[in-house]
């Protein structure tokens, strides 16, 4: 049973060390004020009320703005992955924080989304003056946008740790295929990709992508339905040395390419609402620290195929 609180705010303003260890873990915020103007409170009972995640606010910036633990690396850390921590006070540290310490924390879901955002915004930043060492490395533990920046960047070596990461999901290289600053190597990397390559929106967007090996492309055309195919042939942006190949397998499914309905030649194509679904259930599994799956790999992933031009 507790004493009244009090006591124990008297306790807490002037007890010696060994008697202050029980009363980190009081519930009452007026015991734990008092006590972090106690002299003979340690690092180690701060750190434990940083980690506490039922403290108001008000105490952990209390902590944030007390001199004594200015400079304690390990304090300064558990107040910016403390949920409960004001976001400008959580910010605030966070930039003086080690390059992977950010990245960690940008991927805890424990935290606010807008605070996740402003890590990720902190680590892109400092992305163009790392170490080619340094940003391999990152690629293999960082997420969300980071990854994307990473993929962006274009170093063979750093793309293919970002596909080889658990945290990377299908909708994010969908993305990265489409834009048209992505570098000829990261598509031609992600064409290669035993894994990647063989989701189907993956291939879609690859198949669209003037830079991917025609030979890929070739392999990844008969996986596709028969309606994505009639839209890629009637897609003005369709790389011109793919048609041909398109005309062939629709000829070989036995369609004529040539008299395509109206309809289907105006239909554009779209990832099907139950297929973002997926990808959504995908992104938030990933996210979760869930490994992805791996698909199952083309019989004739390893073969050459006919160069384009």
């Amino acid at each position: 049973m507790l004493e009244p609180e009090g006591k124990r705010i008297e306790l807490a303003a002037s007890a010696q060390e060994n008697y202050l260890t029980p009363l980190v873990h009081d519930p009452s915020p007026k015991v734990i004020m008092a006590m972090l103007g106690n002299r003979n409170i340690t690092e180690e009972h701060i750190l434990v009320l940083a980690n506490r995640k039922n403290l108001p606010p008000e105490v952990l910036n209390a902590i944030f703005r007390d001199k004594r633990w200015s400079e304690s690396y390990p304090v300064r850390l558990a107040l910016a992955k403390n949920p409960k921590t004001p976001l400008f006070t959580a910010l605030s540290i966070a930039r003086f924080l080690r390059l992977f310490d950010i990245a960690e924390l940008a991927r805890n879901h424990f935290i606010p989304v807008i605070y996740r955002r402003k890590l990720e915004a902190i680590v892109i930043e400092k992305i163009p003056s790392l170490a080619l060492g340094v940003k391999k490395t990152l690629a293999r533990v960082a997420g969300g946008d980071i990854l994307l920046a990473l993929i962006k960047d274009g170093y063979p070596d750093v793309v293919k740790n970002c596909l080889e990461n658990p945290h990377l999901v299908e909708a994010h290289l969908y993305k990265i295929i489409g834009h048209k600053t992505t570098t000829p190597g990261t598509i031609r990397t992600i064409a290669e990709d035993r894994n990647w390559s063989c989701r189907y929106h993956v291939k879609f967007a690859l198949i669209r992508n003037a830079h991917t090996p025609l030979a890929r492309t070739v392999l990844f055309l008969p996986d596709l339905k028969l309606l994505d195919l009639k839209e890629l042939y009637r897609d003005p942006l369709l790389p011109h040395e793919v048609r041909p190949f398109i005309h062939r397998e629709l000829v070989e499914r036995g369609e004529d390419p040539e008299h395509l309905g109206r309809d289907e030649a105006e239909h554009i194509f779209e990832i099907e609402e139950s297929d973002l679904a997926d990808i959504e259930r995908e992104m938030q599994r990933y996210e979760n620290g869930k490994a992805r799956p791996e698909g199952p790999v083309h019989p004739d992933s390893d073969k050459e195929g006919p160069e384009g031009p």
